[in-house]
């Protein structure tokens, strides 16, 4: 039985679920609180700083029944600052993410009807926070109020003596002559001083309504209006006592609607009428009054009519000369009604916030049919986005984009002309039922999210949306939890779906705008590792890291990755426990930012990703291996740390609530003063609050303490097999492990555990000490180290786990076996 020894290079692999024969090198049966780093090896994770407690605007810290159940989230302004708000029920908060409080002047309180964090959608851009309730749906405002036929226009074209021109209102003719002196004003503008009813065409209209009045005649109840213009009259009736007004005044009764007929000079073709309509626009009069609403027909089709209204030159009287505008009919809707639209949370200064109604733009030119509402009108919203200087939303199974640079614009600006600026709204029409939830844009197009396909909107031509060349293609047909918005991951896009029972987490990685993406299941190593709780993906490209998260559990699960510019040479599974319930998480650049929920409480904490732990911490540098890392905290007395010198003990009070019976750790930081090492303490409280409690009188060391929490770091090694290459193990040998050497960079203390088989008990295994040293008062880290644990037993008979539970550091290198190996006989072909 030939003597052999075997290394494993790295630890970088992550976990495996797989069969430990199956496992390739450097990957691991399990890894909790481990980081891994392609230059340093397998690190125990950075510790977590405490920042603040979240209190209110008087400085009282919430209890957990205030925040119970919020809806949380980040706001990222990059250099203007960073922020964490949370929805409960109809109210805002805001904190910046060193934990100081923001005042949010909430102005759309009954827009918050939400109740999980599934109902809301956020989507920041600059200083503005888009919250889309997607359990509101959404509604146009009122139709505008319009009686038809209550106004009419008499426009004269000509005017030639003795022609004789009539008018016929309700039925009743009035009709005058033209004389050789007969002008346009004196056929078309009243002058009280000069009436003549036989010639005067406004006078006899006059006269004729007055009559009907005299006569009792219902048809002519009510109060008439008549206004002369250069080439035309306008006639107007209302509610109101009958009388006949020439004055220009406003109507102050309620329309009523008339009939009306003209006709006069040569083929009766010299006087026109219209009421609400014509058929082009040269029927229009030179002048009117301001607001003058007319459709214009153009043809039988509805789709080729659109509505012009009368703008005056003279805004004091509102009348006379001026010109004919494109405009809204009078009975469509003008807008979108904002209160039931996604809402704007906006940041106005560096510590406040203001939260309300959108100003969407109101629809300005035509009806229903020629500027029709947009396709989420009257149902719900999923999700909103920014693309190609448009604001994008997503509703059922359309895409709807806004007018170019002009963000909350959703119509048209023209019914007669459709334009590259326009809105576009698509449908992703597909054989099979789908709800569009959340959008990423790529180099290829915009990437539709749906729970059970993916679609690309692109513009093959010129590269930028319009309604004429937008088209959209189904790129691939995979299940996504549409609770979970996907992330982009610098160069592909990652997104979960779950099974009964656990949670897959899919790679996307676009290619020409004709092919499908490669979707790959990155989660297929560790199958049914990973929860069906998840509720968050949270991704930061220049860490190469995916955080999935539960955000009513302790444990974060990270993906990390590094590419070599031409593939992935590392990819590794791990498992974080925090120090209290994760309440929401975001990586914030280099920072992860944590809200956490223990005991009575809610904290902000933060971890530093790239401040990898070198052992080398100071009061104010470095990161130490502790949770809820903090200085001690004054509680008002004018000393954070006090010694009881009738019990000797020293008591260090914390900025937090300790958990109970849950020890803390002092750590002495401060290599001036005693560093390197740590004690245990007891949490207690008294009448100023919280503290730690240790034996003896540690007042001395107070300016290098920090106090905290340990987290455990373990790894469990798989079974040793011999390997006679990487892909290939000898699983049917008869291999006898005799010890294991590992090599550790930078680590504090390490212990190695061990279990038999069938046991439930891990044993520790004391290593082989070599004789060395460090220096007094110092951090007790090595650089380098090499442990040798003895072991003497069958590969299959033991399990060995490397774990470390001080506030110090640990970087597994790699590790090298030593054993016994038989083939039983057979050579291995």
């Amino acid at each position: 039985m030939p003597a052999i020894t075997q290394l494993i290079p790295n630890f970088l692999g992550g976990v495996s679920r797989q069969n430990d024969d199956k496992k390739l090198e450097g990957q691991v049966s399990e890894c909790i609180n481990g980081y891994p780093d392609p230059t340093y090896g397998l690190l125990k994770r950075p510790g977590m700083k405490f920042i603040d407690k979240l209190k209110n605007n008087a400085g009282t810290p919430f209890n957990k029944a205030a925040l119970d159940s919020a809806v949380w989230t980040f706001i990222d302004r990059g250099a203007q600052g960073s922020y964490v708000a949370a929805i409960k029920g109809s109210t805002i908060y805001a904190w910046t993410v060193d934990g100081d409080w923001c005042t949010v002047t909430n102005n759309g309180a009954s827009y918050l009807t939400g109740t999980t964090s599934t109902d809301y959608h956020f989507r920041s851009i600059q200083d503005t926070t888009i919250i889309t309730n997607k359990t509101v749906n959404t509604a146009m405002q009122a139709a505008g109020t319009f009686v038809a036929n209550s106004v009419a226009t008499l426009k004269l074209l000509t005017l030639v003596e003795t022609f004789e021109y009539t008018v016929t209102i309700q039925h009743i003719d009035t009709q005058v002559t033209a004389q050789n002196n007969t002008t346009f004003d004196d056929m078309l503008l009243y002058d009280a001083a000069g009436v003549n009813v036989n010639h005067h065409l406004i006078d006899a209209i006059k006269a004729t309504i007055e009559a009907q009045h005299t006569a009792s005649n219902s048809d002519f109840d009510g109060t008439w209006y008549l206004e002369g213009y250069t080439n035309s009259i306008v006639i107007k009736r209302s509610t109101g006592t009958n009388t006949v007004k020439t004055d220009y005044s406003a109507v102050t009764g309620t329309p009523v609607a008339f009939s009306i007929d003209a006709r006069g000079g040569l083929n009766n073709t010299a006087l026109e009428v219209f009421e609400d309509d014509v058929t082009d626009v040269s029927k229009l009069p030179l002048e009117s009054f301001g607001g003058h609403n007319v459709k214009i027909l153009n043809s039988d089709a509805a789709e080729d009519d659109y509505y012009v209204k009368f703008v005056a030159y003279d805004t004091t009287l509102n009348r006379g000369r001026g010109f004919w505008k494109e405009t809204i009919a009078r009975d469509a809707s003008p807008g979108l009604l904002a209160s039931t639209m996604p809402h704007a949370l906006i940041n106005t200064g560096p510590l406040t916030f203001t939260f309300g109604t959108i100003s969407w733009t109101d629809r300005l030119a035509g009806d229903d049919t020629t500027n029709p509402q947009p396709s989420f009108v009257n149902t719900k919203i999923n999700a909103t986005f920014f693309y190609n200087n448009r604001f994008g939303i997503l509703s059922e199974d359309n895409v709807i984009l806004g007018v170019a640079n002009d963000a909350y614009n959703f119509f048209a600006k023209s019914a007669l002309t459709q334009i590259d600026s326009d809105p576009i709204d698509v449908n992703v029409s597909s054989v099979r039922p789908v709800t569009l939830t959340d959008v990423l844009p790529a180099p290829q197009g915009l990437v539709i999210f749906s729970g059970t396909q993916q679609f690309l909107i692109l513009a093959p031509e010129s590269g930028v949306l319009t309604p004429s060349q937008t088209i959209v293609r189904a790129v691939s047909n995979y299940e996504m939890d549409v609770n979970i918005s996907p992330v982009d991951v610098g160069t592909t896009i990652a997104f979960l779906s779950k099974v009964s029972g656990y949670s897959k987490l899919f790679y996307m990685q676009l290619r020409d705008v004709d092919q499908n993406p490669s979707v790959i299941d990155i989660s297929k190593i560790v199958l049914e590792w990973i929860p069906n709780s998840i509720d968050r993906l949270v991704v930061s490209p220049q860490n190469s890291l995916i955080a999935l998260i539960d955000r009513q559990d302790s444990y974060i699960y990270l993906y990390r990755f590094y590419n070599n510019g031409d593939k992935d040479v590392m990819q590794a599974w791990t498992k974080w426990q925090l120090t209290g319930t994760i309440q929401d998480i975001n990586i914030l650049g280099d920072d992860m930012f944590i809200v956490s929920q223990h005991e009575d409480e809610y904290t902000l904490n933060k971890i530093t990703l790239d401040e990898l732990p070198t052992g080398k911490v100071s009061v104010t540098s470095g990161n130490s291996c502790l949770d809820m890392a903090a200085r001690p905290f004054d509680p008002g007395t004018g000393n954070a740390v006090v010694y009881d010198s009738t019990n000797d003990v020293t008591k260090i009070y914390t900025p937090y609530s300790l958990f109970n019976n849950v020890q803390g750790t002092i750590l002495i930081a401060d290599p001036n003063n005693e560093a390197g090492y740590s004690v245990r303490a007891t949490p207690k409280s008294d009448t100023n609050g919280p503290y730690f409690e240790v034996a003896k009188d540690l007042t001395e060391l107070e300016n290098g303490m920090l106090i905290g929490y340990d987290y455990n770091f373990e790894v469990t090694l798989p079974k040793f097999y011999f390997r006679r290459d990487e892909q290939t193990t000898d699983f049917t040998a008869n291999l006898t492990i005799s010890r294991v050497n590992v090599s550790v960079g930078r680590s504090g203390t390490t212990t190695f555990k061990t279990k038999l088989t069938n046991s439930k008990e891990w044993l520790d295994v004391k290593e082989v000490t070599a004789i060395d040293s460090y220096q007094a008062n110092s951090e007790p880290v090595q650089p380098e180290y090499r442990f040798v644990v003895p072991i003497h037993q069958r590969n299959i008979n033991f399990e060995l786990k490397v774990t470390s539970n001080q506030p110090y550091p640990v970087s597994l290198v790699s590790m090298m076996w030593e054993g016994n190996y038989s083939p039983r006989y057979y050579r291995r072909a």
